[in-house]
């Protein structure tokens, strides 16, 4: 689009140049009326693409954006139970399971509440 606006500048200036004889008004009143419709067309066609070009950036950033989200939905889901499987399986000599009997019972209840806590958080936000 840049060259046909280029191209159509350098013409108004020859058109121009050109229109200053008077033996030849009308003529040059014709190309003159061209060259605008042709110009008006132009302008069109570059605020069109244009506006292709942004509805396109626009689709694509918002899929973009709908993965992130996901992306985020998952790991937050799996951050914290990362965390606690994490240091619950360090093999400490005092791990819950060796002292208490419900021991590895209440880690896997721990668990369940973190994921529910979380599930419900991204139902009310309305990202699930």
């Amino acid at each position: 689009m840049y060259v046909f606006r280029k191209l159509f500048n350098l013409s108004k200036e020859i058109v121009d140049k050109m229109g200053i004889n008077q033996n030849r008004s009308a003529i040059f009143q014709d190309m003159r009326d061209q060259y605008v419709k042709y110009d008006t067309l132009v302008e069109e066609l570059h605020d069109s693409v244009s506006s292709l070009l942004n509805i396109y950036i626009s689709l694509s950033s918002q899929r973009t954006n709908e993965v992130m989200r996901v992306l985020t939905v998952f790991s937050a889901f799996f951050l914290p139970l990362t965390f606690i499987v994490g240091v619950y399986g360090m093999n400490f000599s005092h791990m819950p399971e060796l002292i208490h009997p419900y021991g590895y019972l209440g880690v896997w209840v721990v668990m369940l509440i973190v994921t529910i806590l979380i599930f419900r958080w991204f139902k009310q936000k309305g990202w699930i």
